[in-house]
């Protein structure tokens, strides 16, 4: 089988993203509940508040274009 061959299937088996999803699921509720916040109101929160938290994420990735563009203005000037 060849690389590419190789590469195509795992990017589109659905077993394998299950897989992934529930590995990095796990892994973010784990990290969530040694913080003290409990993995089923995590859930709670991510499947009511949707919208929320795709506004933050706009803001989050705001934020990180307002800082890239500010060090290559500064790499610029100076």
């Amino acid at each position: 089988m060849r690389t590419k061959d190789f590469i195509e299937r795992l990017r589109t088996d659905k077993r394998i993203r299950m897989a992934a999803l529930v590995l990095v699921a796990f892994a973010i509720f784990s990290y969530l509940y040694s913080r003290g916040i409990s993995p089923v109101w995590a859930a709670v929160a991510i499947v009511c508040f949707r919208g929320f938290f795709r506004f933050l994420y706009m803001i989050a990735c705001l934020l990180v274009a307002a800082a890239i563009l500010f060090c290559i203005l500064s790499y610029l000037v100076f």
